[in-house]
């Protein structure tokens, strides 16, 4: 006889992860990741390229947040799916 606390501990609390979603996650993930080199190279492309030297960190500003909310819904959809109507 398990405890109520173990069975809950060893009970899966998100959906595996398709795909689709693991696609989704490391754009996201590559998203941030350009955003912070933008950034820090900030100073370089503008030396380089004058005021539009910023034009790249101010397309991953808008992109990373947009892709991360298409992401989240998704994974929000997923986890509720299979926490809901996905186990019988």
């Amino acid at each position: 006889m398990t405890h109520a606390l173990i069975t809950f501990l060893k009970t899966p609390m998100a959906a595996p992860e398709t795909p689709r979603l693991r696609h989704m996650r490391r754009w996201w993930m590559a998203l941030c990741w350009a955003l912070a080199l933008a950034v820090l190279l900030l100073p370089l492309t503008k030396a380089l390229l004058g005021e539009r030297g910023a034009l790249p960190a101010l397309l991953l500003v808008l992109a990373a947040p947009v892709h991360g909310m298409f992401y989240f819904r998704a994974k929000l959809r997923a986890d509720d799916h299979f926490s809901g109507e996905g186990q019988s």
